[in-house]
């Protein structure tokens, strides 16, 4: 790697170090625009109406950048020694704490009442960022393309095609209806944070979900998908900065055939980019932190490590894992205490917020973490019992041959892993491989800042590997490692000698075509969204044959007025509908339930709900009986049991029917008399 201070700029040099681009730097540039091009021709010839779309993820990251670029112009101590021949690590470091920052602003903002406010300082920095660009780069040619780059930009760039086509397409999967594009709505249209005592996951911090609102207000549900589009983006530029800072100073030219390849090997990785999970977002802080952690010496960046940090315990609650798991990482590499101490003041202040609200509206900080010993509101036994049955690789207790069999497992039989799980045999190997990394330098003649390295990565993903698999193995919550993994996988084959570097492109590109082939025939078999994806079908003519409350929620946003109150029974997935509304999440016991007993027949419970604030009701019959055999919602026990039943059955003869279809209700509530 050279000596530690090899990576900085000398003391007092200009920040500004784009201004004359090395060759490592239009290697990185040109293969990306690229790829860039490649999508847009191929959205211009398959669905040219989602060519406006590219503006949504394109100007969010702008913003980001602009941000975090005036960040870097503002505090002195880090810029002088900020790295000069590392161009990806320096614009996912401006990405990343932009971002943060901008996450911060949104989410002060949602807490004062004002999350609608949020679009100015988005504004102001895209503006910022776009002078900034042109002035900086309007002279400097960054584009050279050479047969690597064209190649690698090809490859990325049919990789991020295929994700884009099928990211595009309307929102059909259930958790996205249920609660991470109705925590984006529900500020839209109150400037308020959703928190529901119904829904777990509006307690817990959700920051990726709220960004989702700059692409829901500009253009919809699709709009929406296309603005997480852009943090499965950053995670390409993010990785590319990581094998960087491993393979510097060597300028290697086939990395993004290399990348392209073991990146479309796995099903989870395409799926972190068409579905808006969370570990998206916590992938990208995850992997810019991990680069610059392991350019030695590197310490003085821990205002934006500590941005990053924050960001990741922003967007989930389990990012304080992955926090550990690299400042762990960082005292390997020889980063002072006190540095790492200054880290996590930074990473407390930007998660203060989520903290805050979650101890102030449940007791709890760490909703709903640790509930037994913390207490709090909202969270009982029932509901974690729920939770867990979610889980199906929590069904048995972890022995000690069961967890030498897990990377097996996850490659074999990836259903037992939740959804998205088919991260590929790469994705796991590799992150086996670095587990190993301290044996090599038994073996190998290797230098102090790389046996720390060593020693690091394989420290990273134990720690992270254990809290994994203390909590929960679903795959997707591991995604970050497994994308450590495979970025270091990545950086390791582009050193091999070329005879080496050939066989291993071979190999790359049967496993790509392997892992994206599964991923479109997974995802054809859960969503059946091909035809949509390609432009072959409408869009509402797809909803409308995949879900089954959709022509219901049309009749409501059409016909019900705005403040029209919602009650949906068997039904918890509000976001189409787009109304107030109590969708009560399955985890929890449906405030009917109590309603119910608490009355003595249906006159007196449709009086209650009444005085409840509701004008209409919403049933859905068919998933009713789904959430009744598989969560116990709306099950009554004890000697009334029979009666508190027949008086739900009874309650739709109370109310008057305006629309049905698909065994979706819409009932209305009458008027008092």
């Amino acid at each position: 790697m050279g000596s530690e201070h090899s990576a900085f700029v000398p003391r007092g040099s200009r920040p500004d170090v784009m201004m004359q681009p090395a060759d490592s730097d239009r290697a990185a540039y040109s293969t990306f625009t690229v790829a860039i091009l490649v999508v847009i021709l191929v959205t211009a010839v398959i669905t040219p109406s989602r060519l406006p779309l590219l503006l949504i993820p394109g100007s969010f990251l702008l913003a980001s950048y602009g941000v975090g670029f005036l960040l870097e112009r503002t505090t002195g101590p880090w810029l002088s020694s900020f790295p000069a021949h590392l161009p990806l690590l320096t614009l996912a470091l401006r990405l990343g704490t932009g971002m943060s920052l901008l996450g911060i602003t949104t989410t002060i903002l949602g807490l004062l009442g004002l999350y609608r406010f949020t679009v100015l300082p988005v504004i102001v920095a895209l503006g910022w960022s776009v002078v900034h660009c042109v002035r900086r780069f309007s002279h400097v040619s960054l584009f050279k393309p050479t047969y690597a780059s064209l190649a690698g930009g090809l490859a990325i760039g049919i990789v991020w095609a295929i994700a884009w086509l099928w990211v595009t397409i309307p929102p059909t999967f259930y958790d996205e209806l249920a609660y991470h594009l109705p925590l984006a709505q529900y500020p839209l249209r109150t400037g308020h944070l959703a928190a529901f005592p119904w829904l777990f996951f509006s307690y817990m911090p959700y920051l990726s979900d709220l960004l989702l609102g700059w692409g829901l207000a500009l253009a919809g549900e699709i709009g929406a998908r296309s603005m997480h589009f852009m943090f499965w983006i950053a995670v390409w530029i993010a990785a590319w900065a990581l094998v960087e800072t491993i393979t510097a100073p060597q300028q290697r030219s086939w990395i993004g055939c290399i990348m392209a390849a073991a990146f479309a090997s796995s099903g989870t990785f395409l799926f972190l980019g068409t579905l808006p999970f969370a570990e998206t977002s916590l992938t990208f802080a995850v992997l810019t932190s991990a680069a610059v952690i392991a350019l030695p010496g590197a310490s003085v960046l821990w205002l934006p490590v500590g941005l990053l940090w924050g960001l990741a315990m922003s967007v989930k609650l389990s990012g304080l894992s992955w926090v550990v798991a690299g400042a762990l990482a960082a005292l390997v590499m020889k980063w002072p205490l006190h540095t790492i101490g200054k880290a996590g003041l930074v990473m407390l202040a930007a998660a203060l917020p989520w903290w805050g609200r979650a101890w102030w509206l449940t007791g709890n900080p760490l909703y709903p973490l640790g509930y037994r010993w913390i207490g709090g509101l909202y969270w009982t036994d029932a509901s974690q019992a729920s939770l867990q049955g979610d889980l199906p690789s929590n069904a048995d207790p972890f022995t000690s041959l069961k967890l030498l069999r897990l990377p097996y497992d996850m490659v074999m039989t990836p259903e037992r892993f939740g959804s998205a799980s088919d991260c590929g045999p790469l994705a796991v190997g590799a992150a086996c491989l670095m587990l190993s990394f301290p044996l090599w330098t038994l073996f190998l003649k290797l230098d102090q800042v790389k046996r720390r390295q060593c020693y690091a990565a394989a420290l990273f993903i134990f720690f992270a590997g254990a809290s994994w698999i203390m909590t929960s193995t679903t795959t997707r919550f591991f995604a970050p490692a497994l994308m450590v993994g495979l970025s270091t996988l990545v950086a390791l084959l582009s050193l091999v000698p070329k005879p080496a570097l050939a066989l291993s492109l071979v190999f790359l590109s049967a496993l790509g075509a392997l892992g994206t082939s599964r991923f479109l025939s997974l995802h054809s078999q859960v969503f059946s969204a091909e035809k949509v994806a390609l432009g072959q079908e409408a869009g509402t003519d797809f909803t409308s044959r995949t879900l089954d409350h959709y022509d219901a929620a049309m009749y409501v946003r059409k016909q019900l007025p705005p403040d029209a109150n919602l009650l949906f029974i068997g039904e918890s997935r509000p976001f189409y509908f787009d109304r107030p509304s109590l969708s009560p999440y399955p985890y929890y016991e449906h405030p009917l339930t109590r309603w119910i007993q608490e009355t003595n027949s249906p006159e007196q419970l449709l009086q209650k709900i009444r005085s409840e604030g509701f004008t209409h009701v919403v049933l859905n019959t068919r998933e009713f009986k789904r959430l009744h055999d598989s969560y116990h919602v709306l099950t009554f026990t004890g000697p009334q049991a029979f009666l508190h039943d027949q008086q739900l059955k009874q309650l739709p003869r109370t109310l008057t029917t305006l629309f049905s279809k698909n065994n979706v209700y819409v009932l209305e509530i009458p008027a008092s008399h």
